[in-house]
């Protein structure tokens, strides 16, 4: 009885220390990018910097940005948590707020570097840089 006494103590201390619970909702979504801002031409040796205009607001908050890329282009995923997925005892802020996140893409490049930003449901904002 000791023992099991120790194990449950043991994992109720690992799971207050990690804060997480493993039987709650995964509130994992990703969020609406209005907005993609790049510049359109850089030098082949240049920093590329991109900001993305990200929705947040009610129960909606940012979490990071996921990028894969490639020498031809990258692709820019906002994630963020709906503190209201999967759960029915909340209610959440009316209110819409836009937040520019920044990232920053080291060469190498080819010329043209396509830029998407995925959006879950809605088609994907695409633009692409010129490298000279």
């Amino acid at each position: 009885m000791r023992t099991v006494s120790s194990v449950v103590l043991l994992c109720g201390l690992i799971f207050a220390q990690v804060g997480c619970n493993p039987f709650a909702p995964d509130q994992s979504i990703v969020l609406d990018v209005t907005k993609l801002d790049a510049p359109a031409t850089i030098a082949t040796g240049d920093a590329l910097p991109v900001t993305l205009t990200v929705t947040v607001g009610g129960c909606k908050t940012f979490d990071h940005i996921a990028v894969v890329r490639d020498l031809s282009g990258a692709s820019f995923t906002a994630w963020g948590r709906d503190a209201a997925k999967g759960r029915k005892d909340i209610v959440c802020p009316q209110n819409i707020e836009y937040e520019p996140h920044s990232y920053q893409l080291l060469p190498p490049y080819q010329n043209p570097f396509t830029l998407q930003v995925q959006r879950g449901r809605l088609a994907p904002l695409t633009t692409t840089v010129q490298v000279h």
